[in-house]
C-alpha cells in the first residue's frame, strides 16, 4: 500500500532529565499493563491541500518540536527510578507513504489512519511519531502520533496551531520562543501537592468521596489475560437538536458540558436503578502560564452526583454544582483520591464522559488548505466511555465498550436512551425543539 520514504532524522546528544509527574508516572504503568493496541495514543491530524513543499513541512515540524519540550521526551527505568529524558534539539522522523497509485486513496487512508493510531507507540524509544501519507499531488494527510505521556486534548490543539503558524514563517522568528515546559510544571505540581493547599484538596475530595458506592451496572467480570478490545457505537445529535440544548444550557447558566453529562448521568441511573453516580472525566487543569505547554497536564476528575429523582432541569442544576465544585478543586491527580472500594470489582475510572473542544475545524496556512480531522478508531483504555465530538453545528456522541465487560446490547440500548432523554429534555421544557436526532448505523 504505497511506499515509506523517511525525511531525515537527528538528535541532538544534549540531554537532561527530570522527574516525571504523577500523571505521567501512572501512565508509564498503564503502558506496561496495556498499552499494546495504541489505547495511549493521542493524534493531531490534519489533512493539507495545496502545494505542499518537503522543506516547508521538514522546517515546520522541526520547529513544532523545538518548541515544546514535551516532544522531545523519552523515558528510561521504572517505579521510583522513572526519568524523563529530554534531548535538546531533535529532528524527528516523517514517514512519509505515497497512497496516490492506490484504486481508492481515500479508504487507503482510513485503513492506514486506523493502524498508525491502533500501533503502539513505545515512550522508552520516542514518543512521537510522524507519517505524511499523500493522495495526490497535492493532497496529503499529516499525523502527529503522540503518546499519551507527553500530550493531551488541549496540547493536540496547540500543536496544531504551532504548526499552522511555523508553516506561515520562512524561518525562526522572534515569535518563536519555547513554552513553558512540562517539566517545570511537574515540578511545580510536587510542590504543591506537598504543601497546605494539597492537604485542603484531599480533605475536600475526602468529604465528597465518602461512602462512595459505584453503581452496580451489568457488567462482566474481567477475565484474565484476556485481549483487550474496543467497540463503537455512535450517534449524531442533529443541528436542530443541538441548537435546543444550547439554548437549554443558556437558560439555566450552564454549558453543553453539564447538559450532555447531565443526560448520561439519567441514562446510566436508569441502567443502574440508583440516583448516586459517579463517573470520570478529563479536566484541562490549566493555569495561564501553562496554556501553551504540551504536555500531560490534564488530570482526571471523579464526579459524584446525587440525581434528584425529578425533572432534567433539577438533575442539571445538580450537576452544576457538582461540575464547578470539581474544576475549583481539580489539582488532585486522580490515583491520589481518597476512594476506598473494598471488593467493588472495578475501578473509579471504569465509566468515563468527554467532550471535546471545538477545534478550528479548516484554516490556510503557508499555502496549503488545512482540516483538522477527528478519527473515529482511537481506543480506548477505558471500559465504558462516552465521548462528545463538535462536528460544525452538530455533536457527534461516540461511546466506546470492552465487549469483554459489556454486552453490545446493553451498548446500544445506554445510547439510545440517552438520546431519548435528550429529545424528551428540549421537548419538555421548549416545545417546538423536539423535532428528534439523526442517527448512524453501528460501527
Amino acid at each position: 500500500m504505497g511506499f515509506h520514504r523517511p525525511l531525515v532524522t537527528f538528535i541532538s546528544m544534549s540531554v537532561s532529565e527530570y522527574r516525571p509527574s504523577v500523571g505521567q508516572t501512572l501512565l508509564w504503568f498503564l503502558d506496561r499493563a496495556r498499552g499494546e493496541e495504541g489505547a495511549l495514543s493521542c493524534p493531531t491530524l490534519c489533512r493539507l491541500r495545496g502545494p505542499l513543499n518537503p522543506i516547508q513541512i521538514r522546517r515546520a515540524v522541526d520547529e513544532v518540536v523545538w518548541r515544546h519540550e514535551a516532544l522531545r521526551t523519552t523515558f528510561k527505568g521504572g517505579g521510583r527510578h522513572l526519568r524523563a529524558v529530554v534531548a535538546d534539539s531533535l529532528s524527528p522522523e516523517i514517514s512519509e507513504v505515497d497512497l496516490s497509485g492506490e484504486p481508492d486513496p481515500e479508504a487507503a487512508v482510513k485503513v492506514a489512519i486506523a493502524e498508525e493510531l491502533g500501533t503502539r507507540i513505545a515512550p522508552n524509544v520516542s514518543s512521537l511519531r510522524l507519517t505524511l501519507w499523500k493522495l495526490g499531488e497535492s493532497d496529503h494527510v499529516l499525523c502527529f502520533n503522540m503518546h499519551h505521556m507527553i500530550t493531551d486534548s488541549w496540547s493536540c490543539n496547540v500543536v496544531f496551531e504551532d504548526l499552522c503558524a511555523a508553516l506561515d514563517r520562512d524561518e525562526l522568528t522572534s515569535d518563536s520562543q519555547r513554552a513553558a515546559t512540562f517539566s517545570e510544571f511537574a515540578e511545580q505540581q510536587r510542590d504543591f501537592l506537598s504543601g497546605p493547599s494539597g492537604k485542603q484538596l484531599r480533605r475536600f475530595w475526602g468529604e465528597r468521596l465518602e461512602d462512595l458506592v459505584l453503581p452496580p451496572l451489568p457488567m462482566q467480570a474481567a477475565t484474565p489475560g484476556a485481549l483487550r478490545d474496543t467497540r463503537l457505537v455512535q450517534r449524531t445529535l442533529d443541528a436542530d437538536t443541538v441548537d435546543c440544548l444550547n439554548r437549554l444550557a443558556r437558560d439555566e447558566r450552564s454549558t453543553m458540558f453539564v447538559v450532555l453529562l447531565t443526560a448520561f448521568y439519567r441514562a446510566l441511573g436508569e441502567a443502574s436503578n440508583t440516583n448516586d453516580l459517579a463517573l470520570a472525566t478529563l479536566f484541562a487543569n490549566r493555569s495561564v502560564e501553562h496554556r501553551r505547554t504540551v504536555g500531560f497536564v490534564a488530570n482526571m476528575v471523579l464526579l459524584r452526583t446525587r440525581l434528584t429523582g425529578g425533572d432534567f432541569d433539577a438533575d442539571l442544576r445538580a450537576t452544576h454544582h457538582t461540575v464547578m465544585e470539581a474544576f475549583v478543586h481539580q489539582a488532585l491527580p486522580f490515583q491520589m483520591l481518597p476512594v476506598n472500594l473494598g471488593e467493588a470489582g472495578r475501578r473509579p475510572d471504569d465509566i468515563v464522559f468527554q467532550m471535546m473542544a471545538d477545534p478550528v475545524y479548516s484554516t490556510f496556512a503557508g499555502g496549503l488548505d488545512i482540516e483538522v480531522l477527528v478519527p473515529d478508531g482511537v481506543a480506548t483504555r477505558f471500559e465504558l466511555e462516552l465521548v462528545a465530538v463538535p462536528d460544525n453545528d452538530r455533536i457527534r456522541m461516540l461511546l466506546f465498550f470492552n465487549p469483554n465487560r459489556f454486552q453490545s446490547d446493553f451498548a446500544e440500548g445506554l445510547l439510545d436512551n440517552y438520546f431519548a432523554i435528550c429529545r424528551d429534555a428540549i421537548a419538555s421544557r421548549m416545545p417546538g425543539c423536539e423535532r428528534g436526532v439523526s442517527r448512524r448505523s453501528p460501527r
